[in-house]
């Protein structure tokens, strides 16, 4: 049934971004001086989860890179220290990369020398960043320019001072969720790439756009979903049976994808709450705290404290792996499906009194 997986995938990137015109021109005027050789403007692009963000930005840059003498760099800031974004950019431009011991004060004189003509670099799940002194040392180097993609803008603007702020407030834009038409064109064309012709109606694309409220990620997974059933029990074409089984699929398939691409911390927190089934906050920053050194023991990484764990929580909720109710201290968390298990191991026992055995 399904002709073309590929076409399903995060990754594929279509040659046209339908009914996101005015955003692609948004940012080639942004982006319109370094097609002089001149530095071209920061950008800040927020929206909810799935509406096709980065893809808008690969897409365009894709567009930028073809007409014009333009290094770029994407850094996924999840997980990142300020050293981690600085190396993730230099892995992605020209020459060597340094090596794993280099001091961040060191990889930063090392891009100030690297970058001598237009760079613009993407930092992707920007909200992820514990600090904001990674943009800091980008924005100080001559030429380079910054892509800020998160979530929530005014969080984020809120975190960074007055200069970065009107920086990023140039050229500032969000992505809303398409409408059912918009988002039935896209999963048409998908179909129409990735199926056999006549396998899928307009009708059937429109009540997939419709179920998923317009988020082009979850429609996606849900036509793949559908098609993969189809496939499964040997059906000719898609049948309205395949459609309407196809979202939970989709959902756990894209529950357990965030998940994966998560680092350890998260999945800490996740596990902690799935094997909880149901903790209030005070609950679950004891059980962190207790079992942190036997979680921790042997990586590279360290334990956090109460603070970053609240916005790692944050983004577990965003992607839809965590149910919250209540505020602050009153808060309990649930795992949205306990099926869905993290991809690191995470071997943790727990006494009646939260403590290791």
């Amino acid at each position: 049934m399904i002709a073309d997986p590929a076409v399903f995938d995060d990754e594929h990137l279509p040659r046209r971004l339908l009914h996101r015109e005015a955003a692609v021109d948004h940012l080639s005027r942004a982006w319109e001086p370094a097609l002089g050789g001149d530095q071209a403007h920061d950008v800040l692009i927020h929206g909810p989860p799935g509406v096709g963000k980065t893809a808008l930005t690969k897409h365009s840059l894709q567009k930028l890179t073809g007409h014009a003498d333009v290094q770029t760099a994407h850094v996924r800031c999840l997980g990142k220290t300020t050293a981690g974004v600085v190396r993730s950019v230099l892995h992605d431009l020209p020459g060597s990369d340094p090596s794993v011991n280099v001091p961040r004060e060191d990889l930063c004189i090392q891009l100030q020398e690297r970058v001598t003509s237009p760079v613009i670099v993407v930092l992707d799940e920007a909200d992820g960043l514990p600090s904001t002194d990674a943009l800091d040392r980008l924005v100080d180097v001559e030429n380079l320019s910054v892509v800020v993609i998160c979530h929530d803008p005014d969080e984020w603007l809120s975190r960074i001072d007055g200069r970065l702020r009107r920086r990023l407030s140039f050229a500032e834009f969000g992505l809303d969720r398409y409408s059912v038409d918009e988002l039935a064109d896209i999963l048409e064309a998908r179909a129409n790439l990735g199926l056999p012709s006549e396998s899928i109606t307009r009708e059937q694309l429109e009540t997939i756009a419709d179920e998923v409220a317009g988020v082009a990620r979850n429609g996606i997974q849900a036509l793949r979903q559908a098609a993969t059933r189809a496939e499964e029990l040997q059906h000719d074409r898609i049948t309205d049976e395949d459609v309407s089984e196809s979202f939970e699929r989709a959902r756990r398939n894209i529950r357990e994808l965030n998940l994966e691409s998560l680092p350890f911390h998260h999945q800490l927190l996740y596990e902690l709450i799935r094997m909880g089934d149901g903790l209030e906050a005070g609950e679950l920053h004891d059980r962190y705290e207790a079992v942190a050194d036997q979680a921790y023991h042997g990586r590279e990484q360290t334990p956090i404290s109460e603070r970053s764990r609240r916005l790692k929580l944050s983004k577990l909720e965003s992607y839809d792996l965590i149910e919250v109710e209540g505020e602050n201290r009153h808060r309990s968390y649930t795992a949205s499906d306990k099926r869905v298990e993290p991809a690191i191991r995470v071997n943790l026992k727990l006494n009646s009194n939260n403590y290791c055995q």
